[in-house]
């Protein structure tokens, strides 16, 4: 295993603006057997022997504003930014005579693409998790200690063989089913027996009902919804902005601003949607 590779391609990324960086062995799928063949790293690009994952965070106080122009245009910052990470790592590791590739944060043309078929070819969350990023919650996304699941990621593909970082052990989500009752769609479903049960490790997931849903957003003007990872109360960043134990202001939002309330943050998010669409 190369250590001292493995340790500049961290420098490398953390000096470029990476917020979270893990490492894990193409090994881990095969081992893991959730991820169907196909979709695996080496069926991908069969010269991979490990997989680089990149995260981004995205600035809570900007995902609480959602559905708005500017969440979308955080998203779409994000996104793009991630790609160049992946893109610039993928021309550095080439150059030091490591073959790598990488595969996009989302790769998919629209959200009609995911309307006929609500799957990708390579999926970053099983990535992550191998990676010893974060653990999947009961929203089906990928939940980190420091930004719980306000991060997006991207991965590089190489022929090196870096030493993989430990799986984390424990869940982060604590199962509060914030994400379940908050969904505006009830793409989200889990009884309470099953919540509190550790073995249904996700809740079920209506993928079309949130498609549709995503669909009518892009029509107006601010795709993407993420209402389940702004209510997510896990992650650091909750202390960072003073937002933790929030649930109500989520759960009375919609009433709330309709009511013309003088809650200071409703009336920046009604201030922020009004504009820009």
């Amino acid at each position: 295993m190369n250590r001292k590779l493995k340790d500049e391609i961290s420098n490398y990324l953390y000096d470029r603006g990476a917020d979270l960086i893990g490492f894990s062995s193409v090994e881990t799928w095969r081992q893991k057997g959730i991820v169907p063949e196909a979709f695996r790293p080496d069926s991908i690009w069969p010269l991979a022997k490990s997989v680089i994952v990149i995260g981004l965070q995205m600035p809570l106080p900007i995902v609480e504003t959602t559905p708005s122009v500017l969440h979308k245009e955080a998203y779409r910052t994000c996104n793009r930014q991630l790609d160049n990470m992946a893109f610039d790592l993928t021309r550095w590791l080439n150059r030091k005579g490591y073959a790598s590739t990488f595969f996009s944060r989302d790769c998919y043309t629209n959200i009609n693409a995911l309307i006929r078929k609500p799957i990708v070819a390579f999926a970053h969350n099983p990535a992550a998790e191998y990676s010893g990023l974060g653990t999947i919650g009961i929203n089906n996304t990928m939940l980190t200690k420091q930004y719980g699941p306000r991060v997006r990621f991207v991965s590089v593909f190489c022929i090196a063989e870096l030493s993989p970082d430990q799986i984390l052990e424990t869940n982060l989500c604590i199962r509060c089913g914030a994400c379940v009752e908050c969904c505006p769609v009830n793409a989200l479903t889990i009884s309470k027996d099953e919540l509190k049960n550790n073995k249904v490790v996700v809740a079920n997931y209506d993928k079309l009902a949130c498609s549709n849903w995503h669909k009518q957003l892009l029509n107006r003007g601010y795709y993407p919804c993420g209402v389940c990872i702004k209510v997510c109360p896990v992650g650091d960043d909750r202390e960072l902005y003073k937002r933790k134990n929030v649930f109500k202001h989520y759960r009375n939002e919609v009433e709330a601003i309709d009511s013309d309330t003088d809650d200071p943050i409703y009336k920046s998010w009604k201030h922020i949607r009004s504009y820009g669409i």
